[in-house]
């Protein structure tokens, strides 16, 4: 046998063309979104901008561009192996360039450009100025909820929360009720507010700042301070910002402590997350990135809010005082002898460099604060001291660096040192409500301790390395740490089917853990499928408990449709087996217009669990001028949106359109209620579904809405159709050439006076000409058939 030897000493004969340079027009698109075209020459495997300048203008938000253009400038890999078809993976589409680069889809002759983070500014959420004044209309929002909790045959617990806000305009009274087990009636809060541009007077019962050495304090009194809710870049004002980098667009949910707080779709680019559902304080939050090629990826991050921090150009300050309230059973008002005050303010001497100051107390001591803020790009440094009349003292120090491309780090060190070992300020015991929310962090402090958080973040490809760690020293008891890495790497994600490789570990003063396995999820229509298969090691170092290591793995599916009348159920069934017991769980979800309800069952297959139940429903209802009522509501929101139609559009229907987002459908004769945040402007337009021959108000409203506003807005519908006729006058002459109107649409007879329009019943038409007086037709019912009409000569007087 013999080896024959196959060499290639140039392009074969023929396919000369195919090698040489060609002038292309490509469409250039950034994040998903085309932004331009422009001309490229194209070789095999390379493409080449004829004017990098132009595209460099073309990228939005682009920082450095002396250098982009630089790297845009060469023949750059054209990556067509990346670029999103149907047959290959969903993995496709993503590029992490040093500076810059591309992905040429030669198809469709289309262009991805793809930047460094670095190079990129940050999506601002920010605009200048307040929001418009609400209607002063009075109006009433109200919304109630039910968690019911226990084990089956040993004990259970309830809640019923309720709040009401009755709304004038700027102004408004605030009522949170609970009725728990345990404590019976508790008033939360009860406060009346007004807002003036960027103040906030106060006086009630009601929750005021604090600080972040003691927390939010409920006090019963009166005050005033800065509030940036009625600015239009409300939320970005007094926090550090979580930066993201999204190479393509996404859907990002923020969780804490496993809770969803907030959820969001962003573009690709460098984005400042929306955090106007966290509370004040420092601490961890999760990071749940759902990206347009159906992957999921986790980032953790270290968030820090604080109204000390002011704006920039702004200067911030509080002043409060009255009695601290507790939460005692049986006394829906607790009042303390404890007399609370607080004045603080805030200082942006530069750009980078913020100060502040804050004098608190009781009447046994007053304590004094003083901290700043260094702010250059992605890094965030924050300092703190704090020291009072009876000894106490306290410092912390917290820095994070986000949006550093791939890396990104955060931390909290903070050390109180209590006189007399008790809270530096009483703390009562707080209840969820609507607007409240778990005490975190430093609101859990009680006397003396010693507290360190940090992360660190570094993403590779899709995938991510975490490390979390923590430490906390109370006095007179041990120290309390948790350190251990996570690791998410997406190795499948094609079509439905994603699997994620997942490795853990972690350890504590008592025990460590590890675990090590893989996330497997797939999506077919309604039903969605959630598992972790895997193995965990767990081992106790005080002797009590023996090393255990076990095969852990869970499984859920949940299955969702929707009503024809717009409801939302989904059913959820599972197993759980980890490294101390196995459980079956299974519930429920219904959202409709009346409200949303949740029902979960967990029964424990190992040890003396028994089962737990979870049962939660949640609604509200809104009053407002003009009979504007709801009644029902799927999400509890302060504010409502009371949209109704009005016409002769039977068959009619519509999407109704917040903010170009459909939330729901309204037909002729009904109402469609809305409840969404406060302090917003919307945009509010309807949407026709099956484009059907209706005559409708086609422009978006803005409705700007406080908490306890209700707005209505209301919309007709009629129904047109196309009439065909011939124009004459009195004398029986046809009029040629004129202008045909109606309240809705134009047209023009022709030479012998024929013409066609679309028209409503009972529309008047008027027929003009240049230099010559109008007419008027004037129609009975007309016969419409298939939307047409043809009634021959009409008398135009």
């Amino acid at each position: 046998m013999t080896n024959a030897a196959l060499s290639a000493t140039g392009v074969p004969a023929g396919f000369d063309e195919l090698s040489s340079a060609r002038t292309t027009l490509v469409d250039v698109y950034f994040g998903e979104k085309k932004v331009g075209e422009t001309l490229a020459v194209t070789r095999p495997g390379t493409l080449r901008f004829q004017n990098p300048a132009d595209v460099v203008r073309m990228l939005p938000r682009a920082t450095e561009t002396t250098l982009l253009e630089s790297g845009l400038s060469a023949e750059l890999p054209t990556n067509a192996a990346l670029a999103c078809s149907r047959s290959n993976s969903a993995l496709c589409g993503i590029l992490e360039p040093d500076v810059v680069g591309i992905i040429y889809d030669e198809d469709h002759f289309r262009v991805s450009v793809f930047v460094n983070p670095r190079f990129l500014g940050v999506i601002q959420r920010n605009d200048e100025g307040y929001l418009p004044a609400p209607d002063s209309s009075p109006s009433l929002t109200n919304a109630l909820g039910l968690n019911v909790s226990g084990t089956v045959g040993r004990h259970s617990q309830y809640n019923l929360q309720n709040r009401t806000i009755i709304g004038l305009g700027s102004a408004r009274i605030r009522a949170n009720t609970s009725i728990a087990s345990k404590f019976g009636l508790v008033v939360d809060d009860l406060v009346g507010e007004f807002d003036h541009r960027d103040l906030r007077y106060s006086a009630g019962l009601f929750w005021s700042p604090g600080s972040e050495f003691i927390g939010q304090r409920r006090i019963l009194g009166a005050g005033l301070g800065t509030q940036f809710d009625t600015s239009i870049d409300q939320e970005a004002l007094h926090e550090t910002p979580l930066v993201l980098f999204l190479a393509q667009p996404a859907r990002v949910e923020l969780l804490v402590d496993g809770r969803l707080v907030g959820t969001q779709s962003y573009p690709a680019g460098n984005n400042e997350i929306d955090t106007s559902g966290l509370s004040n304080g420092s601490y961890n939050v999760v990071l749940r990135i759902q990206q347009a090629n159906g992957s999921v990826r986790e980032e953790r991050r270290f968030f820090v809010r604080s109204d000390a921090l002011p704006p920039v150009g702004r200067r911030t300050f509080h002043a409060y005082a009255g009695v601290l309230a507790n939460t005692d059973p049986s006394h829906p008002i607790s009042a303390s002898n404890t007399f609370y005050y607080q004045a603080s303010s805030g200082w942006r001497l530069t750009d980078h460099l913020a100060l502040d100051a804050a004098v608190f107390g009781t009447q046994s001591k007053a304590m004094v604060q003083v901290g700043g803020w260094f702010l250059k790009g992605p890094a965030r440094v924050r300092a703190a001291g704090l020291l009072s009349t009876a000894g106490d003292k306290g410092a912390l120090l917290q820095a994070s660096a986000m949006g550093l491309g791939a890396l990104n780090i955060s931390f909290d060190v903070r050390r109180i040192w209590s006189a007399d070992g008790k809270p530096l300020i009483p703390l009562s015991q707080q209840l969820d409500t609507f607007d409240g929310s778990a005490p975190t962090g430093v609101q859990l402090a009680s006397g003396s301790y010693t507290q360190a958080t940090g992360s660190v973040g570094l993403r590779f490809g899709d995938g991510y390395l975490t490390m979390v760690g923590s430490y906390r020293k109370d006095r007179d008891l041990p120290a309390d740490y948790s350190i251990g890495p996570t690791v998410n790497w997406p190795i499948i994600s094609r079509n439905q089917l994603q699997i994620v490789l997942e490795a853990s570990a972690q350890k504590t003063r008592t025990t460590s853990a590890a675990f090590v396995g893989a996330r497997i999820s797939f999506a077919s229509g309604a039903l969605t499928t959630l598992g972790t298969v895997g193995g965990s090691f767990q081992n106790a170092r005080d002797g009590l408990q023996p090393s255990r290591a076990r095969a852990v793995s869970t499984f859920t599916a949940q299955y969702s449709h929707q009503t024809p009348g717009e409801t939302l159920i989904s059913y959820e069934g599972g197993l759980d087996r980890n490294i101390d017991t196995s459980a079956l769980r299974g519930g429920g979800t219904v959202y409709s217009r009346l409200g949303n309800l949740r029902a979960n069952v967990l029964h424990s297959l190992e040890g003396q669990g028994g089962s737990q139940y979870d049962l939660s429903f949640q609604s509200g209802f809104a009053l407002g001028a003009g009979s504007a009522a709801a009644w029902g509501a799927r999400n509890p929101e302060p504010s409502t949106i009371v949209v109704s139609l009005d016409g002769d559009a039977s068959d009619a229907q519509f999407n109704v359109m917040v903010d170009d987002v459909a939330r729901g459908r309204v037909r002729l004769g009904e109402r469609f209620s809305i409840f969404v945040p406060g302090y917003r402007t919307y945009k509010v337009h309807l949407a026709p579904v099956d484009a059907p021959a209706v005559s409708f108000d086609t422009a978006s409203r803005d409705v700007t809405l406080y908490p306890g506003n209700v707005k209505s807005l209301r919309w007709r519908a009629d129904t047109t159709f196309a009439l065909f006729a011939q124009a004459v006058s009195l004398d029986g002459i046809p009029i040629s050439n004129a202008l045909v109107q109606t309240a809705r649409s134009v047209s023009e007879t022709d030479d012998n006076g024929y013409f066609q329009i679309d028209i409503r019943q009972g529309d008047e038409i008027t027929i003009g000409k240049a230099d010559e007086a109008t007419c008027h037709i004037g129609l009975e019912k007309i016969a419409v058939q298939n939307d047409f009409a043809s009634i021959g000569r009409v008398i135009c007087k």
